[in-house]
């Protein structure tokens, strides 16, 4: 244990460093964001991006998915976590975000949009009852639909198929197919994501909404790339 006197005013000034850390609440559209950084690790023009995209991603996606997701929601900036983002809709719904990657890569900011369809997601089984490939689909499906500025990142959904392409391939690959998809079968998307809310999903559930396996509309989907065709 250090004893000598002439830190102890260095010492006392720690509890102020912590303090400098952002927290700032903004309520709007009925819903209160709560977003923490506790090191600072992104400006204040970061900051006001990743609240705008946020707000202006998920009072969209709850209305017109789940009007009763989360309405309190904490967006965390964790320069401790090496990931890109994930999301705990257990008890409290928190997004966190690894800042390191939106320095690097500052367009990106629309990775708050993926994120905020997991929390009105809040499906009860994540890779259980609720695939793994359908999830992260259904939220690149609508990071695509809902996004303030995916250009900026070059972010798109893939409009070609590649060999080694499968409906459950996950992400941007699935996401692209579920949009064609939902033009075909207008309202599947939703529909899909209540079932998978409520603990209802089957493999069988795509044949009963839309008549045929996913493995045919697969099929169709990818010949229709192939010939460079939007047709259903």
């Amino acid at each position: 244990m250090i004893r000598s006197a002439r830190l102890l005013p260095l010492l006392c000034l720690l509890p102020l460093a912590t303090a400098a850390a952002t927290e700032t609440t903004i309520e709007r559209d009925g819903v209160t964001l709560v977003y923490r950084d506790a090191s600072d690790a992104l400006d204040a023009t970061m900051r006001a991006r990743i609240v705008e995209t946020f707000f202006s991603a998920y009072a969209r996606q709850r209305a017109d998915f789940n009007p009763a997701a989360a309405d309190a929601v904490d967006i965390v900036i964790d320069a401790g976590y090496d990931g890109v983002a994930f999301v705990d809709n257990k008890g409290h719904a928190t997004m966190t975000i690894n800042p390191a990657w939106l320095v690097e890569r500052p367009g990106d900011v629309d990775l708050v949009t993926h994120e905020a369809m997991h929390i009105v997601q809040a499906y009860p089984g994540y890779g259980v009852g609720a695939p793994v490939w359908l999830t992260e689909g259904i939220a690149d499906y609508a990071r695509d639909r809902y996004g303030l500025d995916n250009a900026a990142s070059g972010w798109a959904l893939p409009d070609a198929v590649a060999d080694d392409h499968r409906h459950d391939t996950g992400y941007r690959v699935s996401g692209a197919f579920l949009k064609w998809a939902d033009a075909a079968h207008p309202g599947l998307v939703r529909r899909l994501d209540a079932a998978l809310r409520a603990g209802a999903y089957t493999p069988d559930t795509w044949a009963a909404l839309t008549g045929e396996t996913i493995e045919a509309t697969w099929s169709r989907y990818a010949q229709a790339r192939a010939d460079g065709r939007d047709a259903r």
